[in-house]
């Protein structure tokens, strides 16, 4: 059980502030700013929201509960480390700011004066000319720098901050968008008042929310272990923690040394400066772990990978420990980067990996993950090409249930990380594929009501045609310089409609490309006002495979023999694009 020391009621002016011990997110247990957009609008409504009622005079409107911090506080040391509460405070921390700025660019003594105060009061001040700042909240390593540059450095003189380092990780990006979310809707409100004193009573009244009206309740803890415990217990019900950060302070918490703890950070700052959003770092984690164990879902992905590790971790003598995981997990995270980037430096894999970003089949990068631990890219070429064919017949064009896929292809990575031979695996991946016919009786009679994964197909079958057709103009999958179009319109006039309409405008023999951008109202065309856009198009799927059969020339309408019999020449291209295991094997 955790020990609390005491539980207390704190404003955020008790929390961070001139007057108060200096709240430090330690290097070891915390997470990094992750606060997109959405959770930056919902708080700002909530402080208009509790701005506006506290004006009312109500009684019960006079403090907002913004929820629970947890700290470490020993009675020896001054400060508090922070271990829950980041994402608030430091979101607090960045409105205040934008307060500052705006009071300060209004350029009259009194806002100069008053930006200046909010600065030394609740952000940062030096106690004399020639001592360093201090600052009022310190953030952990991947975000103090960033956070000081832009946010606390603030200079009296020019009312700017330094802004010395450039963004460079998904943290100091959100960092700036919810600086410029802010300061764009002070700004908006500010519109409504005509003079500067109504505009300083409005910003004086949302600094007073801030400071004195947002409540926390703050929990002391004597360790980090009971704060942990607490940590976990609370986030455990919400979703303010990630699986991610929960990893991490595990992590921190059993390394057995200051290296193991110096490998852990190491390894994420692979995974902060390797990825350009955090969901791909959440990604990574669950396919890093399913590349070694199997099929584990996100929802129980923690507790998974604690008790697994545990189990490690806590063997005398310690046969593997948290250096060695980190290492594994470092080592995987700039692969898996050059995987989902499609940047791996071999032409032919790259492409194939456009293939499956275009597809969205995220399904087949723990098996990638896991094969390219122990082979070079161009011996996985065949792997990729037979998972892709794989992914298409079962799911884009059989839409087969995905589970069976998954838990397929997350055995054959599992056995490839302890030891199969990749000869073995992919004999396994090619007798998954469906065959020949099973694949033209799916092909015949598929929808593909998803737009990317339309475009992949056709893009294929492109690539496919102006290869026979020796076109060597090459047509890039994912470029923008080509949209998908139903040749039956989607929005049809009503005496043009097909019965069942919705079953055929999606059909494979319905969708062709055309580029440029998509024109709604040209789409929407029966055919003889747009058979021109067909006939003389540069692209072959749209000039060579019998788009005019749709249209019944002599009566003046669609014809539904005419989808079928250009999905049955697609389904002849396809066999030859995704072919079945035999052609590998």
């Amino acid at each position: 059980m955790a020990i609390i020391k005491q539980a207390q009621r704190q404003t955020l002016g008790q929390l961070i502030g001139a007057n108060n011990p200096i709240v430090t997110v330690p290097d070891d247990s915390q997470r990094q700013y992750a606060w997109t957009k959405k959770e930056v609008d919902v708080f700002w409504a909530d402080i208009e929201k509790f701005k506006e009622s506290r004006e009312s005079g109500r009684e019960s409107s006079a403090e907002y509960f913004i929820g629970p911090v947890v700290t470490i506080t020993v009675d020896s040391k001054q400060g508090r480390s922070l271990l829950d509460g980041q994402q608030r405070l430091t979101t607090s921390t960045i409105l205040i700011a934008a307060i500052r700025d705006i009071l300060w660019g209004m350029r009259s003594p009194e806002g100069i004066s008053t930006a200046n105060n909010i600065q030394r009061d609740y952000i940062a001040r030096k106690s004399g000319r020639k001592e360093p700042m201090e600052y009022f909240l310190v953030l952990s390593l991947f975000d103090r720098d960033f956070f000081r540059d832009h946010i606390q450095d603030w200079s009296e003189i020019t009312g700017t901050c330094t802004k010395i380092e450039k963004p460079g990780r998904p943290s100091h990006h959100l960092i700036l968008d919810a600086y410029n979310n802010f300061r764009s809707k002070i700004s908006n409100r500010l519109q409504a008042y005509v003079e500067d004193e109504a505009r300083m009573d409005y910003l004086d009244a949302l600094r007073e929310c801030l400071i004195n009206g947002l409540v926390f309740v703050e929990i002391q803890t004597p360790s980090s272990g009971d704060a942990n415990e607490v940590f976990e217990t609370i986030n455990s019900r919400g979703k303010d923690l990630s699986t991610v950060d929960l990893v991490r302070n595990f992590l921190m918490e059993k390394g057995r040394s200051e290296h193991e703890k110096t490998r852990v950070n190491d390894a994420w700052r692979s995974l902060l400066d390797g990825f350009e959003r955090r969901e791909e770092i959440e990604k990574f984690l669950r396919h890093f772990w399913v590349s070694k164990h199997g099929d584990v879902k996100s929802h129980s992905l923690y507790a998974t990978i604690r008790k697994d590790l545990s189990a490690h971790f806590d063997k005398r003598p310690q046969l593997y420990g948290v250096g060695a995981f980190s290492a594994e997990l470092e080592g995987a995270a700039g692969r898996y980067a050059e995987l989902i980037t499609g940047s791996t430096g071999d032409v032919d894999f790259d492409a194939a990996l456009n293939e499956i970003k275009a597809m969205s089949a995220d399904a087949l990068y723990p098996l990638l993950l896991s094969a390219s631990g122990g082979h070079s890219y161009p011996q996985l070429q065949i792997l990729i090409e037979a998972s892709i064919s794989y992914y298409v017949r079962w799911t884009v064009v059989g839409r087969r249930e995905s589970t069976l896929l998954e838990e397929n292809v997350f055995s054959a990575a599992k056995e490839l990380s302890r030891g199969a031979s990749l000869e073995g695996v992919l004999q396994k991946v090619f007798g998954w594929i469906p065959d020949d016919e099973t694949f033209k009786a799916d092909f015949l009679e598929a929808s593909i009501p998803k737009p990317s994964q339309a475009r992949y197909l056709l893009t294929k079958m492109e690539q496919h045609l102006r290869l026979k057709n020796d076109v060597h103009e090459e047509l890039v999958m994912g470029d923008g310089k080509v949209h998908v179009d139903n040749i039956y319109p989607q929005k049809p006039s009503i005496e043009l409609i097909l019965d069942d309409h919705q079953d055929w405008v999606s059909r494979l023999g319905n969708l062709t490309l055309l580029t440029g951008k998509k024109n709604q109202a040209l789409s929407g065309l029966a055919f003889p006002e747009k058979a021109d856009l067909y006939t003389n198009s540069a692209l072959l799927i749209s000039a060579q495979t019998e788009i005019d059969t749709l249209w019944d020339r002599q009566n003046g309408k669609w014809r539904v023999d005419g989808i079928k019999a250009r999905q049955a020449k697609l389904a002849g291209y396809a066999l030859e694009v995704w072919p079945d295991g035999s052609r590998w094997a």
